[in-house]
This record gives structure tokens, sequence and C-alpha cells, in this order.
């Protein structure tokens, strides 16, 4: 044999070996990461490679817990800006992913991220291609290294209501010339002027809040920049030519008269000129009416005399059949809209002195004639829940909430929602308040004692083997509501419980309180329909972070109040399967992820001179 095929058959064995290598290198990294994340794939700064999904998910969990005991500065400093420059203004605030309370139910959650979606993109990372773009994506990560970013959602509007609060005496918006009307003796008359235009600034929080938002899918907490931004006027003084003779064209109409049926309301002269202001449109500067000033006169003198809310027919059970407590009645809405557009067209254009109200009117929706047709003759499903050890005012709210669902109708096929029913919480609805911590600050709000509702409810329809389309269970895990994993909590206007009626029959909703104890009985029709559910199962307990202090201005210096004690986190869940007389199944697991909850206490501190 001549050296030359020595060589190529030497060479050929060489490659062999290699290939075998290559061959038992790569099984052996396949088993070692048979139930692993591939080495290289990383969340912002958190190598989650070598790692199993229950590892990384603890990772994960550790690290947005610190987001949950720390919460995200958001910085204001105020360096020569457009007002006062002489100054220099700073102010940190801390947004808390949760807002705490000194009521457990309005504590909630305003930052969510998605754990397990996170972590089945990192593990699903090469495996969910064939095997040629699998190991060229193994390849790459190796080398080259792979960012994923975490699912979140936030509730936007709170966050920008917590840094308003805390920031708005450094914002100054824009001001535009200004109409002004007053009483001249020398003349004998209503005489008009313009004021001159005024610079503005305030901060830019749609940049912060991208900010935000992009750190929160690198799970990065580093602190955020709040930047002013000058806000410049859109009407200035230069602009508004001939337009004193505008608004005296306007006012020579007056008074002003709003009629319904018998009624009337005569708006003066003298009022209706300091409701004038000036609106600029594409071409020019016009006068009319201020939509907020006419707006207010409505709600405050017509709305009262003129709206009537529809009442539903509601009903409740006695001796086995319904009795009717209270008929249905239709409402009256005054047409606003359409109100506004008639003074602003037929008086300040037309001139025209008596302007007629339209108003709606409103059908209940369920009326006193249907009460022998809507078939209800037994409880169908009850829910319960326990609330001793409540104070006085939580008390008072679980009743005015039970009172207002008790006796409601829900028709075949409508989508009950919790949040809908009670309406507006509120001290005209007869609810009273707490305080919740938001920022630095203490904020009475009203709902305290409602998610004892919103609990109960959504016990009462899994009892009824009834569809649910909307439950979110409490950020942390709350004594009233236990088990655990078998709580619902409620906020307006979300998150919200919401079920569906399709038992093909009315349900009737009866509320009962027994000293601490809560009921909502759901009457109507059984169909035969098997429900079934399992124990909720709770484990992957976690011990809550240390006390965290707030110094706030809101208390005397010195003084210190806490919210309740903390709370281990957890996780837990339940099964729900519903059979259906035809045979047909539902099933389905309620998830619930508890976070460690520690105790938040406000210490008093002096305000700071700056």
């Amino acid at each position: 044999m001549s050296s030359k095929n020595i060589l190529i058959k030497y060479l050929l064995i060489l490659a062999g070996v290699i290939l075998i290598v290559i061959i038992l290198s790569y099984l052996l990294f396949e088993q070692k990461y048979q139930n692993k994340i591939y080495p290289g794939i990383s969340l912002g700064n958190i190598d989650l490679g070598d790692l199993t999904k229950i590892e990384a998910k603890n990772l994960l969990n550790q690290k947005i817990n610190q987001l949950n005991q720390n919460g995200i500065i958001f910085v204001y400093n105020k360096n020569n800006t457009a007002l006062n420059a002489q100054n220099n203004q700073w102010r940190m605030t801390s947004v808390m992913p949760i807002i705490h309370s000194f009521d457990n139910d309005l504590a909630y959650q305003i930052i969510f991220f998605d754990v397990q979606q996170a972590v089945e993109s990192a593990y699903s990372n090469s495996r969910d291609n064939d095997f040629w773009l699998n190991l060229r994506n193994k390849i790459e990560t190796l080398i080259y290294k792979k960012q994923i970013s975490i699912m979140h959602t936030i509730d936007e509007q709170e966050i920008k209501k917590i840094l308003y609060e805390n920031h708005k005496e450094f914002e100054m918006l824009a001001q535009d010339a200004e109409l002004t009307a007053s009483y001249s003796n020398q003349h004998k008359k209503i005489v008009f002027n313009v004021e001159h235009e005024k610079l503005g600034q305030f901060i830019d929080y749609p940049k912060a809040l991208k900010e935000f938002k992009i750190n929160l899918s690198k799970l990065n907490f580093s602190s955020i920049q709040l930047n002013v931004k000058t806000d410049y006027p859109k009407i200035s003084k230069n602009d508004c030519l001939n337009i004193e003779s505008k608004a005296q064209k306007i006012i020579s109409s007056a008074p002003l008269v709003l009629m319904y049926k018998e009624k009337k309301w005569s708006i003066s002269t003298e009022q209706i000129a300091q409701w004038l202001i000036l609106k600029k449109n594409e071409t020019n500067i016009n006068v009319e009416i201020n939509k907020i000033d006419i707006t207010n006169f409505l709600e405050q003198k017509i709305i009262p005399q003129v709206n009537k809310d529809p009442i539903d027919a509601r009903f409740k059970m006695k001796d086995g059949r319904v009795v009717e407590f209270q008929a249905s009645q239709d409402g009256l809405e005054l047409d606003v809209k359409k109100t506004l557009y008639y003074i602003q067209h037929d008086f300040t254009i037309n001139q025209k002195s008596n302007i007629q109200l339209t108003v709606n009117k409103i059908e209940s929706d369920f009326s006193t004639e249907n009460v022998n047709n809507i078939g209800i003759k037994e409880i169908i499903g009850t829910g319960h829940s326990n609330f001793a050890w409540s104070p006085s005012n939580r008390r008072h709210n679980i009743k005015t909430g039970a009172d207002a669902i008790h006796g409601l109708l829900i028709k075949p096929d409508e989508e009950f929602s919790l949040v809908k029913t009670l309406g507006d919480i509120n001290a005209e609805a007869g609810y009273l308040p707490e305080l919740v911590i938001k920022g630095n600050k203490t904020i009475p709000e009203y709902g305290g004692g409602l998610c004892q509702i919103g609990t109960t409810i959504f016990r009462s329809a899994i009892g009824s083997g009834l569809p649910i389309t909307a439950r979110r269970n409490h950020s942390y895990r709350v004594s009233y509501y236990e088990p655990a994993g078998f709580d619902a909590t409620i906020y307006s206007p979300q998150p919200d419980v919401r079920f569906i009626n399709d038992t093909n029959n009315f349900i009737l909703i009866q509320a009962r309180i027994d000293k601490d104890d809560l009921y909502f009985d759901f009457w109507g029709i059984k169909d035969g329909r098997i429900i079934e559910k399992t124990d909720p199962l709770v484990y992957n307990i976690t011990k809550p972070g240390p006390t965290k202090i707030i110094e706030t201005t809101d208390l005397p210096a010195g003084k210190k109040k806490c919210t309740e004690r903390a709370h281990n986190g957890a996780d837990a869940y339940f099964n729900y399967k519903v059979t259906y007389p035809d045979g047909a199944v539902k099933e389905e697991k309620f998830y619930s992820h508890y976070i460690p909850w520690q105790e938040v206490c406000l210490v008093g501190v002096e305000e700071k001179k700056q």
C-alpha cells in the first residue's frame, strides 16, 4: 500500500474518531440538559443556563420579590428648567408593585410578571424546531448568548396617578390667552378683554413609562429619571382679532332659557359672559360657551330634577315561591350631548334664547310583568365566607355590597359582572373609606370589605357549576378568604368577577348575613349538571422580607403606623369540573400565586425644605 493510501486511511480513521467524539459529546450534552435550560440563555443579567424549570422559576421569583419589597424609584430633579430656573427642586418617589393598605381588600398589585412564560421561553429555546435548526440555535447561543424577556402587565393609569400625586406641585400647564368679562360703569355694559398667554411645564410621564416597561421586561429595577418639558399655549393674544365683538354678539341673546315640560331654568347675561371662552379651530379663533361650565350647570341644577334611574324588578323567595318586593320602573336621562349641541348651535350661532331639553327614556332590564315567567324554584348553588374580626367600617361595607346584589336577577346567557353590578363605590353609595399607601402618601379610598363580596360570589358561581369568565386571586393570603386558592379580588374597573348564566333559566341572587358569615344563594332550576371541585393544594411557601419603612409627611414626626402583619407567599390551585346532562364535560384548573407580603410601616417626618 502506498504511503498516500496509508495517509488517507489514517485521516479517515481520525475523522471517524472525531465524529464519534462529537456524537458522544452531543449525546452527553443532551443527556445533561434533558430537563434543564441550555447554557447561554439569560433574562437581563440573570443567567438561566443549567437550571431546571423549577430552579429558574424560583430564581426569577426571588428577583421579583426584591421589587415587591423595594419598588422602583422615579427621580425628579429639575435644574434650570423653563419655570423657577433659580430653584433646584428634586424628589424621589418609590412606586411599589403592590398598593399597600390598612384594609387588606384595598391592597392590590399594579405590576404583574408572567414567570411561567419566561421559564417556558427559556426552556423551549433550541427545542421547538427541527434537528438542524435547533443545532444551529444551540451553537449560536453558546457563542453569542441569548437574551429573553419576561412578559408583564402594569396598571399604567394607576402608576401615572401615583406619580402625578407626588409631583403635581412641579407642573404648571401653559395658559392660553384668556377671554375675561367685567361690568364697566363707564360704558354701562359688560366689556371683554383678552389676557396674554403664559408658558408652562409638565413632566414627561410617557417617556418615563416607556423606559419603565423596557426595564421591567429585563427585570431591571434601576431608577427612572423624570424629565421636564415646556408646555406651549395653543392660543395667543395676537391671534385674537375682533374677539370682543364676537363675544358681545353672543351675550346679546341672553338670558338663555332651558326648558323641559313645565320647568324652566334661566341663565343670566352676566353668567353667560363668565362662561365664554376662546376656542381654536383649523382656521381661526372663535368664542363659545365653555362645555365644562354648562355641563356643571346641567349636573347641579337640571339633572337632579330630571334624571331618574331605571329600577329593575327584584324578587325574593318566601315559602318556596317568588314574591315581588321591588317593582320595575323606567328611568329618564337628560341627553347632555344633544343639549350641549343645541346650546352651542342654536344659542351661540343662531341666537335662539329658548332651548328645549332632550330627555331620553331608559327602560328597565327586567320588568314586573315577567314575574310569573322566571321559573325559579330551588337553590342551585351557595357560596360562603367568614369575616370574623372585621372592624366596623369593613362590616358596614360588606352589608352595603350585599344589599346591592340581594334580589338581582340574571337572565339566561347573560354575563354577570360584579364590578358593574356594584356600580360606583363612594360615599354617595353608602360606603366608608380606608387609607391606602401610594408613593409616600396615604390616600383615602372606598371599597374595603368588597373582596368579601367578590370571594363569596365566586364561590357561589363555582358551587352552581357556572362558567367563570374573570377571576383573579388576592396579591397575598388573607385570613378572611381561606382556604387559599379559593378567593377572588375586585377593584373597579379591574380586576372583576364575571361568570355566565348558562342554565337556560333565570338566576336569582339572595344574600344572607348570619353574624360573621356571608352567604349568596343562587336560586333557579337545577338542570342535572354534576359539579366537582377539589380542595385547593397549597405549595411553594415563601417567607416575606423585613418590614419596609416609608417616610411620610402625612403623619406627625416620629409617629408610626403599620399595615397588617406580614404574610408568607405561596402557590395554590384547585380543579373544577362540570359534567352536563348531555355528557359534555368542561374542566378548568384555577391557579393562584400569592406573593410574600412584608409589613409596611409609615413613619412621620418633618417636611424637607427644597
